[in-house]
């Protein structure tokens, strides 16, 4: 089960507040279908669209918010056709019916159903509109009213014709979506296939260039064991044929990583992506390594919103080497915590595990390059030790930012990084 939690509640509200608007305003499109004086408006032809799009919506809650800032928006339109605003709330009050039990049969029939399919959605909105435009109509003219001259064959009929176009347009919308999903997938594709090409030449010239490093090493050795029974023009020799290998290694690697470096700047597909994004990216593909590896640990994401950031591929490398730092520390089974907040100026992440801990006197080393507390006393192996080293950099040198660590042996780590928003 994905443990993604993104706090996004503002959000949420801002986007039932704008679809209570469009609602408002929609619902003065209407069709005027009986003789007497009752409408069906058309914007319940777009509400099942909402739904279907964002399961986040919670259909009660939205319905709330349409029948407050609708009735609102007709008491102040309609101030001029009833002559005053309390006749103009009293005529449009009857909306709150259609609007709450459409809400509620959305939210049983739907949205807490967990086959959320467009068969679903579609008997879904065909009953709260029946039902819903039911209920607004005995409150206007009262239920004999209601079982008489066809008025529940009426509403059966343009709930069913209202359910159908509505299913019809989120197919249409679907199909287009999987349309240009295809030419992005296609043009992505595109883009990696270059990119890869493009830098296992680099990697294949960096190869070779190994091979090289290996004479340096052997030269630099034969100098040293012979040192003592050299003439000095042959020690001279030899050191300076060192050197020049030296820096040509050295120009090989600089040029290689320029290559590299022009590679990924020309190809960057994606200018500015979402925290919220990066976050999943980086959960998903964590989880998929923690099954893969069947080891039984917690991931818990929370990200406060969903700020755009250009620097996206270097923040994801910072979190990416904190995270895989906290799983290492876990023994067996355990959880990784990582929380995003901010505040006017800064954002701040902070990535907690509840594995062994670090010591007090490890804390000052676990930055250095080379250091690393992990360390496997069967084989002798431990980490390269340069994950918390590049981290620290990243954040200090390259966004002008701080990261603190907070430790206990037995208990876990918790990093906190704090990064200045400008700088993403």
């Amino acid at each position: 089960m994905e443990r993604i939690k993104y706090n996004m509640n503002g959000m949420q509200e801002r986007k039932m507040i704008l679809i209570a608007f469009v609602d408002a305003i929609l619902a003065g499109f209407y069709l005027k279908i009986f003789p007497f004086d009752y409408t069906i408006n058309l914007a319940v032809v777009i509400l099942p669209i909402y739904y279907f799009m964002d399961r986040r919506l919670h259909p009660v809650i939205t319905g709330v918010h349409i029948a407050i800032i609708g009735l609102a928006f007709r008491t102040i339109t309609g101030y001029y056709y009833y002559g005053s605003f309390q006749n103009a709330f009293s005529a449009d009050l009857n909306f709150l019916y259609f609007d709450l039990i459409y809400g509620l049969i959305l939210y049983f029939l739907f949205y807490k159903n967990d086959r959320q399919t467009l068969y679903v959605l579609f008997f879904a909105a065909m009953a709260g509109d029946f039902f819903g435009n039911a209920a607004e109509f005995i409150s206007r003219f009262g239920i004999e009213e209601y079982f008489s001259n066809s008025v529940m064959a009426t509403l059966l009929a343009v709930a069913v014709i209202r359910a159908t176009v509505a299913v019809f347009l989120i197919s249409a919308l679907n199909y287009y979506n999987s349309f240009l999903r295809k030419e992005e997938h296609d043009e992505r594709y595109r883009m990696q296939m270059d990119l890869i090409s493009e830098l296992r030449g680099e990697i294949y010239f960096l190869k070779n260039n190994m091979d090289h490093v290996e004479q340096v090493m052997d030269e630099s050795f034969s100098l040293y064991r012979e040192y003592d029974i050299l003439e000095p023009d042959e020690k001279r020799n030899k050191a300076l044929s060192i050197a020049k290998n030296v820096h040509e290694i050295k120009k090989n690697y600089f040029r290689a990583v320029e290559g590299i470096d022009d590679i990924i700047n020309k190809e960057k597909p994606f200018d500015h992506v979402s925290l919220s994004d990066i976050s999943k990216m980086i959960y998903l593909s964590t989880q998929r390594n923690l099954v893969k590896n069947q080891m039984p640990i917690e991931l818990h994401f929370e990200v406060e919103d969903a700020s755009m950031v250009h620097e996206h591929s270097m923040l994801m490398s910072v979190l990416r080497n904190l995270i895989v730092n906290a799983i290492e520390s876990i023994e067996y089974d355990g959880q990784v915590h990582f929380r995003h907040i901010s505040d006017s100026e800064h954002h701040f992440f902070h990535v907690k595990d509840s594995g062994r801990g670090i010591s007090e006197e490890k804390l000052n080393y676990i930055f250095n390059p080379g250091y690393s507390t992990k360390y496997d006393e069967i084989t002798g192996n431990s980490n390269r030790g340069i994950g918390l080293t590049l981290v620290k950099d990243i954040v200090e040198n390259y966004f002008g930012g701080n990261i603190e660590v907070k430790s206990e042996s037995g208990t876990g780590t918790e990093f906190i990084v704090m990064i200045p928003k400008i700088s993403l």
